[in-house]
C-alpha cells in the first residue's frame, strides 16, 4: 500500500473514531463504520484491507467466520433442509447489504427434492465438486453442517446461498440476528493448473460474513458474497472454497482502553466475546456448470483536460466504470459516480464503493460523473444533487 493512501486511511479512522470515552456501542459503531468507508475508498487493483489492521489501530479484536455447503442426500436432516433448499436466493436477495436478482440466474447445486438416488449418482459424474475422491454439496464438520443451495457468480464475484445447522444450538445472546462470521479461504484455478489463493493470512480474503437469517435456534440460511477489487473470475475455470471458522459476536465482554494511533488518543470500548464453531468445510466449484452474463460498452472519451471513461462493464448484478486519467494523475484522487436513466445515482454493491448496484434500476441509459475526491465527499448522500455541478467530466451512454 503506498504512503499516500495510508495517510488517507489512517485521517478516515481518526475522522470516525475520535472521541475520548464514548460508550461501548457507540465506539464499535464507529470502528464498523470507519472500516465499511475505508473498504469502498479502495479502488480498482487495490486489495481489501484485513480486519485486523483497522482493528489494531483502534486496539481492538477482529472478527472473522465462515458458512459451507451440501450434497444432502445421505444426510438424516435432509427433510429438514428440503423447503430451503433451491428457494434461499429468491427469499434474501432483497434484504442483503448486495441486493440482486441472484435467483434469476443461480444454479440449484443439486436438485434434492427432483433426483433419485440413483440420479444422483449420475449426475455427480458431471457436477465438478470433488474431495478426496467423494463430490459432496453438504459437509458435517465439528457441531456444524453446511449445505450449499444454490450458487451464481459474474466476473467479479461468486455469490453463495447456503444453510448452516448446528445440532446444540447457536448462542442465545449474539449480538447479530441476521449474520455470522466467517474465515474464508479460495483457491483458483486457471486451465493450465496454475493456482491463485486468497485468505485472511495474507489479507486478501474474498468473504468475512455470511448475511441472512436465524430460522430456529439451529438453522441458519444466509447469502455470502465472495469479491475483491481485483479479482476477475473469467480468468478461472474452477475453484476451492474452504471455511475454517464460523463466529458469532456475542453481548458479554471487557471494558478496555486503547489509543488511536499516531495522535495517542485514548479510547474505551468493549472486547466482546465470541462463540467460535471450528471445522473444515470444503467445496469445489466449476464455472463451467454456472450462469455468467457480461457486457462490455466500449467508450473511449476524454475531455479536453485527459478527464474520460475508458470503458462501461455491466454484469448480472452490477455496474463500473473504467477511469481514464491525464498522465501523472493517481487515480485515488477521483471518484467516478453512475446515475441512472431516472437522473438517480446507484448506490454501492457490497463492500466496494466504484461498483454500482443495478438491482431494481432502469439502466439503458446512464450518466457518468468523475469527481474530486475531496468534491465527492461533499456531494454524497442527500447531497449528492451537487454531483453534476461538482464533476470535471460528464458523460451519458446508452447501455443496450
Amino acid at each position: 500500500m503506498d504512503e499516500k493512501k495510508q495517510d488517507k486511511i489512517k485521517e478516515e479512522i481518526r475522522t470516525y473514531i475520535m472521541t475520548d470515552i464514548p460508550t461501548s456501542g457507540l465506539v464499535n459503531k464507529k470502528i464498523e463504520e470507519a472500516y465499511q468507508e475505508i473498504r469502498m475508498m479502495q479502488k480498482k487493483k487495490t486489495k481489501l484491507l484485513k480486519k485486523e489492521t483497522i482493528l489494531a489501530i483502534t486496539g481492538c479484536a477482529a472478527a472473522i467466520v465462515f458458512i459451507a455447503t451440501t450434497y444432502c442426500i445421505y444426510h438424516p436432516t435432509l427433510a429438514a433442509q428440503l423447503p430451503f433448499i433451491g428457494h434461499i436466493f429468491e427469499e434474501l436477495e432483497q434484504k442483503v447489504s448486495y441486493p440482486g436478482n441472484y435467483s434469476e440466474n443461480a444454479v440449484t447445486l443439486p436438485e434434492y427434492n427432483t433426483d433419485s438416488l440413483m440420479e444422483l449418482e449420475e449426475k455427480k459424474e458431471q457436477i465438478s465438486l470433488e474431495e478426496n475422491g467423494t463430490k459432496e454439496y453438504y459437509v458435517e464438520s465439528g457441531d456444524l453442517s453446511v449445505t450449499l443451495s444454490e450458487v451464481t457468480y459474474d466476473s467479479n464475484a461468486i455469490y453463495l446461498a447456503v444453510l448452516v445447522e448446528n445440532k446444540a444450538g447457536f448462542a442465545k445472546d449474539a449480538q447479530s440476528k441476521s449474520s455470522l462470521y466467517l474465515n474464508c479461504q479460495t483457491e483458483f484455478y486457471r486451465m493450465d493448473g496454475r493456482k491463485e489463493v486468497f485468505r485472511e493470512e495474507d489479507g486478501n480474503a474474498l468473504a468475512f460474513i455470511a448475511e441472512g437469517e436465524f430460522v430456529d435456534q439451529n438453522t441458519f440460511k444466509g447469502l455470502i458474497q465472495l469479491t475483491a477489487m481485483d479479482l476477475d473470475v473469467s480468468k478461472y475455470t474452477e475453484c476451492d472454497i474452504t471455511f475454517s471458522e464460523i463466529k458469532q459476536e456475542l453481548t458479554t465482554g471487557e471494558k478496555r482502553t486503547g489509543r488511536l494511533g499516531e495522535s495517542g488518543e485514548e479510547i474505551s470500548y468493549i472486547e466482546y466475546d465470541w462463540q467460535k464453531y471450528k471445522g473444515t468445510w470444503k467445496f469445489h466449484l466449476d464455472f463451467n456448470d454456472l450462469v455468467k452474463a457480461e457486457q462490455e460498452i466500449i467508450v473511449n472519451d476524454r475531455n479536453e483536460q485527459g478527464f474520460g471513461i475508458e470503458k462501461i462493464v455491466k454484469t448480472s448484478y452490477e455496474m463500473y466504470a473504467v477511469l481514464l486519467l491525464p498522465e501523472g494523475e493517481n487515480e485515488y484522487d477521483y471518484i467516478v459516480t453512475i446515475w441512472d436513466a431516472n437522473n438517480q445515482p446507484l448506490e454501492s454493491h457490497g463492500s466496494y464503493f466504484d461498483r454500482k448496484s443495478i438491482y431494481g434500476r432502469d439502466v439503458s441509459e446512464v450518466t457518468i460523473y468523475i469527481l474530486k475526491e475531496e468534491d465527492f465527499w461533499e456531494s454524497k448522500g442527500k447531497n449528492s444533487y451537487l454531483q453534476p455541478e461538482k464533476a470535471i467530466y460528464t458523460i451519458t451512454v446508452e447501455c443496450e
